[in-house]
């Protein structure tokens, strides 16, 4: 046996023949073990340090090598992409930082919405459309469609005024009222359409109506013959009288002398009639429709409209009454024979009246 000196310190946990204590007693009789050596491990391998006696793998240099990062930086991995390098069993493998997301720029902030003002202008100009269209009789149907519809959107605009949606109130009054009075005058339109045709059509079914015929006897106290002739056809200067009582009356031309503004005078000459009508019809006699016409020598004169001649008074003919105006041609002749014609309406006959310059 040999003595050996017990060391004064602790030796470290894992050394062989020395995991306890040294004894306070002095020195510790050790029995030689015989120690089996490894055999070492090649060059280009590195062996661990045994922990608690655990056998370990030699792992060989170039692999470690390979596993290590590398001294720069490392570029990131794409994402989902599989890692670069060979795979060592029991080596992580590094993978690199995921990319970041593109950034999302800031969002347009969304500005106030502007008042809805459509509708009461849309109103409005339907409105004077129809105001201007209802000032003729004939499109008092267009007048009353478009008075509807823009009376319609200008109701729609006065309540989004009064929801503070718009911001033209006036506007939009504006325009219900234009609405209203272009549905008033298409009404009015159709009304005056609707009375004239029932009047053309009364005056169309009346011209049935004849003068008396040549030869027949006078019935009992009807007027003298002088002021009923047998024909439609009398001289200047006579009386036409027709079967219910109108009588017309045509003097003799006179040479006239148009105005400096008068209208028609065309030809070379003038000349003018005196008409008198007179009411014996015991009714009033409209005399708006009373045409006169005149030709000379065959050829068709063009009446002269002045401030002396032109259109027959206006106002109603009561019964037993007269009315006188005087009516100017301008002719192509100055001699020959002449002939007028009058139409009081279209229930009368034409009166002729025929002479000679």
């Amino acid at each position: 046996m040999t003595a050996v000196q017990p060391p004064r310190h602790r030796a470290p946990a894992g050394a062989q023949g020395f995991g306890r204590e040294p004894h306070p007693s002095g020195p510790v009789a050790v029995t030689p073990r015989i120690v089996r050596m490894r055999r070492s491990a090649p060059a280009d391998t590195v062996a661990p340090s045994p922990a608690d006696g655990a056998l370990t793998v030699p792992i060989p240099r170039a692999a470690l090598d390979a596993a290590r990062p590398p001294s720069g930086p490392v570029p990131p991995a794409p994402t989902g992409a599989a890692p670069v390098g060979p795979r060592v069993p029991g080596v992580p493998v590094p993978v690199g930082p995921v990319a970041p997301l593109a950034p999302v720029g800031p969002v347009a902030p969304v500005g106030p919405v502007g008042p809805r003002n459509g509708l009461g202008i849309a109103g409005l100009v339907l409105g004077l459309c129809g105001l201007v269209i209802g000032l003729i009789p004939l499109f008092g149907l267009g007048a009353i469609l478009l008075g509807v519809v823009g009376l319609v959107l200008g109701l729609v605009g006065v309540q989004r005024a009064r929801r503070r949606v718009a911001t033209n109130t006036r506007t939009a009054v504006t325009g219900v009222v234009a609405c209203v009075l272009a549905i008033a005058l298409g009404i009015t339109g159709l009304v005056i359409v609707a009375t004239a045709v029932d009047q053309l059509g009364e005056d169309l079914s009346a011209i049935g109506a004849t003068t008396p015929a040549a030869g027949s006897a006078p019935a009992a106290g009807s007027a003298p013959a002088s002021s009923a002739p047998a024909s439609s056809v009398v001289a200047f200067g006579r009386t036409f009288t027709y079967a219910d009582g109108l009588a017309v009356t045509v003097d003799a031309p006179t040479s006239y002398d148009p105005g400096s503004y008068a209208a028609g005078h065309t030809n070379p000459y003038a000349y003018s009639v005196t008409v008198r009508v007179t009411n014996d019809t015991g009714a009033a006699f409209d005399p708006t429709l009373l045409r006169v016409m005149m030709t000379t020598g065959g050829a068709p004169a063009s009446q002269i409209l002045d401030d002396r001649s032109g259109l027959p008074p206006q106002n109603q003919l009561q019964p037993g009454r007269s009315l006188t105006y005087e009516v100017a041609f301008s002719t192509t002749a100055d001699t020959g024979e002449a002939q007028v014609d009058v139409v009081p309406s279209f229930s009368h006959d034409h009166a002729v009246f025929t002479g000679r310059l």
